[in-house]
């Protein structure tokens, strides 16, 4: 990488003014003024920003390669970035919600760290992708991703590929509920976040009932989460089964899901209820409202959540929400669930304005310090940047 003293130093302007504070966590100099480059360029280099297009553009220099080791190789942890990001979000206007999305990034080739053919239940078929989770601070006037994950195909396990990627010892090929469980715990725990209820749109997330009866588990945490028709049916029936207890994993959530028919509202009956239109040009939607069982670990008395369904003009059951926000209105509750929407939006706009898909290298580290550069380029673009007094290293 170049020194310190060759390093370009780019004037002094709101860009760079926001790069300072937030990349106040990076512990060197010349770290932190690759930085500001690369943020630099996925903020304004036109089409596809590879490292070297970044580096053209914004140095009009052959600096590509110390770019690309920047991103790449260098030891700087994101885990610090992400959090003083998340944080100033969060200073500027409080969280509607956090949303968990699902992130498909098509690859080619089989050498991109976490890439495989994976099927997808949304595209029913298999895709050479990589799939990746995204946490969003959704506010009033803002979605913004604060944190992710890869997942790692059980293709990835053995040794030789895992040490090609640099994919580190304490990394495991985990379930997709367990990456999500895991980001909701280290921005709650960790980066001491303002809580807000999570919302999630699990139809396609694996094992989603492991991640309803986890979250379930803890008490000061919200949630409203989309499922699928055979997780809805089991859950208004009651007929959920009583998850075991583990050793790893001591809030060990359901083991399985059993269709249960269309009892619905098999535990108490049900309400309708009248919902405004998300826009003026969409209808009212009718939402039935009845309640689930979700059995708790270790034989712990089984949590009761509301089950909202949303039905279609036919008057069939179309989709579904489990949520435990017990005593607000439903219509309250079905505006949190809409945020979802935004929040995939919002990693819509990733991709087509902040190079969310275009990261060239092949290592784990690589794969998150470009994301979490997309995420400061996001922040920057969508909540702008004024003082970071309340996020300060």
């Amino acid at each position: 990488m170049l020194t310190n003293d060759v390093v370009p130093r780019i004037a002094r302007d709101p860009i760079a003014s926001y790069a300072g504070e937030v990349f106040c966590a990076i512990p060197r100099v010349d770290q932190r003024r690759w930085a500001e480059v690369y943020l630099r360029g996925l903020l304004s280099v036109p089409g596809k920003k590879s490292v070297r297009k970044i580096a053209e553009s914004i140095l009009a220099t052959p600096a590509h390669q110390s770019l690309q080791q920047f991103i790449n190789q260098s030891p700087w942890r994101w885990g610090p970035v992400r959090a003083v990001l998340a944080r100033y979000v969060q200073s500027v206007a409080p969280p509607r919600a956090w949303v968990l999305s699902r992130v498909v990034i098509p690859k080619r080739g089989d050498r991109s760290v976490g890439v495989g053919r994976q099927f997808l239940p949304e595209a029913g078929r298999l895709v050479n992708c990589q799939i990746g989770l995204a946490a969003s601070i959704v506010t009033d006037d803002a979605s913004v991703p604060v944190n992710w994950r890869i997942l790692l195909p059980k293709s990835w396990g053995s040794t030789e590929i895992r040490e090609s990627a640099g994919i580190p010892d304490h990394v495991e090929t985990r379930p997709q509920w367990l990456e999500a469980a895991d980001m909701v715990r280290e921005m709650a725990d960790r980066w001491a976040l303002m809580p807000a209820p999570i919302v999630a749109d699990m139809r396609h997330l694996g094992r989603a009932d492991e991640l309803v009866a986890e979250l379930a588990t803890q008490d000061d945490v919200a949630f409203v989460l989309e499922v699928d028709q055979a997780l809805a049916e089991a859950a208004g029936a009651g007929l959920l089964p009583q998850p075991r207890p583990r050793a790893d994993f001591p809030l060990r959530p359901l083991e399985t899901v059993i269709r249960a028919g269309r009892g619905l509202s098999a535990l108490t009956g049900h309400r309708r209820h009248t919902v405004p239109p998300a826009s003026p040009a969409a209808r009212h939607t009718f939402v039935r409202s009845s309640l689930a069982k979700i059995p708790m670990p270790n034989g712990a008395p089984p949590r009761i959540a509301r089950l909202l369904t949303e039905m279609s003009p036919d008057g069939e059951p179309a989709r579904f929400w489990v949520t435990n926000l017990m005593s607000h209105r439903v219509d309250d509750v079905m505006a949190l669930a809409r945020l979802e929407a935004r929040a995939r939006d919002g990693i819509q706009k990733l991709d087509r304005h902040f190079g969310l898909r275009d990261f060239e290298g092949r290592s784990f580290r690589g794969w998150h310090h470009h994301m979490t550069m997309v995420s400061a380029a996001s922040v920057f673009a969508h909540v702008g940047w004024d003082a970071l007094e309340a996020c300060a290293c």
